[in-house]
C-alpha cells in the first residue's frame, strides 16, 4: 500500500476506485487545482484526464495521509479495461513499451491504434522515444521517424506526450532524465482468429507499464476461468534465453534480442524464466461477443504478497480471482474472514518449484484475502471483458 500515486492519462470515463481516504488534486488544462477528498472504497469519475496526440496539460496526482492502492478503470456502454496504478515512489526513467498487433481495418469501425502516452513528474523532463514499428512510420512535429528512429521531447512538470500508430509498437523504448509515468495499449483490439462473419466486438487494451527495474526473470502464468486459449507475450529489456513450460510437458527454450518478443499461446497453466529481467504480458481471447480479450500485466514470482486489499468493479458482468502459489501452500487463504476450500487446481513444476493456480468467482465490492501462514502468492481480478493485477511487491 502506498500513499503517492500519479494517472497521467487515462481515457474518458475512466474511474479510479480508492481504498482508502485520500485527497486528489485535479490539474486542469488551465493548471487550476481542485482538492477534494474521498472515503474507501468510492469510485471517482475524472473527466477530461485525457490527451490528444502531442503535448498536453491534463494529469491527476493523488495523495493520501495513509497508504492507498488505486485501480483505474475505462468504462463505456460496452466496454470495460482497467489497470493497477504503480505508485509515484517506484517509477523510474527507462521502459520497454508492450502493446498488440493490430486487427485488420475491415472487421471494425473504431480507431485500433497501438498508442502509449508519457506523464512528466518534473519539470524539464528530456524522454528520448526509440521506435519499434511494424510497418511504415510516424510523423511528429514535422519530421517523419521510422523503426530504430529516436524522437526526443521536453516536457514539464504534470505533462503528457502521447503518441500512436496504425501498428504494433511493441518494443518501443522510453529513457528519460528524470521519473516518468506510462501507459500502453491498444484504442480498440481483440484476440481472435477472425473470419468474415465474426461477430467479436473490439475492446480497448490497457495496462500502466512497469519500469524495467521493477521486471522480473520468472512468471508462474494463472489460469483464467473462461477462457479457452490465451496468447502470453515476453518482451526482453536485454539479449536474454528463455525457457517456457506448459503442462509439465512441453518445454521450449528460445532467445530474444533486446526489445524484441515473442508471443506462445497458452489454455490452462504455463511457467517463464529467463537469464535476465523480462516482461510478461496476457492476452486472454475473445470466446463470444460477451468474453472479450484483454490486456493484463503479470507479476513475478519474486513479486508476491502474502495479503492484498482489493477492489473489484461494479459491474454487470462475472467476476473472478485467480491465484499463484507453491503447491504446498494450497490450503490455508482467508477470504474476507472466510477459509477458502479451493478446487479446480492446475499444477506445474517451475525451476524444480511446484505452484498451482486456481480460479474462483467473486463479488464486486472492497476485498481482503490472507494467507494463514503469510506465505506468498500471485493474484489477479478479471471479468468477461477486463483483467489487472491485484497488486505486487515493489522492488526498493
Amino acid at each position: 500500500m502506498d500513499t503517492n500515486l500519479t494517472m497521467c492519462d487515462s481515457p474518458g470515463k475512466s474511474q479510479m476506485s480508492i481504498d482508502q481516504w485520500f485527497n486528489i488534486r485535479h490539474i486542469s488544462l488551465y493548471g487550476h487545482e481542485n482538492k477534494t477528498k474521498y472515503l474507501i472504497g468510492q469510485n471517482v469519475a475524472l473527466t477530461g484526464v485525457v490527451s490528444s496526440e502531442g503535448i498536453s496539460r491534463r494529469c491527476a496526482i493523488l495523495s493520501s495521509n495513509d497508504p492507498v492502492r488505486i485501480y483505474a478503470f475505462h468504462r463505456d456502454i460496452y466496454f470495460m479495461e482497467g489497470f493497477l496504478v504503480i505508485p509515484l515512489q517506484y517509477l523510474s526513467t527507462n521502459y520497454v513499451i508492450p502493446s498488440f498487433f493490430v486487427q485488420p481495418e475491415p472487421f471494425f469501425n473504431r480507431h485500433k491504434d497501438s498508442l502509449f502516452a508519457i506523464g512528466a513528474l518534473y519539470s524539464n523532463t528530456t524522454a528520448n522515444i526509440t521506435l519499434q514499428i511494424d510497418d511504415g512510420s510516424i510523423i511528429y512535429d514535422g519530421a517523419n521517424y521510422t523503426t530504430n528512429q529516436t524522437i526526443s521531447i521536453v516536457l514539464d512538470e504534470n505533462t503528457i506526450f502521447q503518441l500512436s500508430h496504425e501498428t504494433d509498437l511493441t518494443g518501443t523504448t522510453i529513457s528519460a532524465s528524470k521519473p516518468i509515468a506510462i501507459v500502453s495499449g491498444n484504442r480498440c483490439n481483440t484476440v481472435a482468429t477472425l473470419k468474415p462473419d465474426s461477430s467479436f466486438y473490439c475492446q480497448p487494451f490497457m495496462e500502466m507499464i512497469l519500469p524495467v527495474n521493477q521486471l522480473d526473470n520468472e512468471y508462474v502464468i494463472p489460469k483464467l476461468a473462461l477462457r479457452v486459449n490465451s496468447t502470453v507475450r515476453i518482451l526482453a529489456v536485454n539479449h536474454t534465453e528463455v525457457m517456457i513450460q506448459q503442462d509439465n510437458s512441453i518445454i521450449s527454450t528460445s532467445t530474444i534480442m533486446s526489445s524484441a518478443f515473442i508471443d506462445f499461446q497458452y489454455d490452462n497453466i504455463s511457467s517463464v524464466r529467463s537469464m535476465s529481467d523480462i516482461m510478461v504480458i496476457l492476452y486472454p481471447e475473445d470466446q463470444n461477443t460477451r468474453v472479450g480479450s484483454f490486456m493484463m500485466t503479470v507479476t513475478g514470482i519474486h513479486q508476491y504478497l502474502y495479503e492484498y486489499d482489493f477492489i473489484v468493479p461494479y459491474v454487470r458482468y462475472v467476476n473472478f480471482i485467480s491465484i499463484t502459489v507453491n503447491s504446498d501452500k494450497i490450503d490455508g487463504f482467508v477470504l474476507d474472514d472466510q477459509l477458502l476450500n479451493v478446487h479446480d487446481i492446475f499444477n506445474i513444476t517451475h525451476n524444480s518449484d511446484h505452484f498451482s493456480s486456481f480460479s474462483l468467482p467473486i463479488s464486486p465490492g472492497e476485498h481482503y484475502i490472507v494467507h494463514a501462514t503469510r506465505a506468498r502468492f500471485g493474484l489477479w481480478v478479471y471479468g468477461e471483458n477486463y483483467g489487472y493485477q491485484g497488486g505486487m511487491a515493489f522492488k526498493t
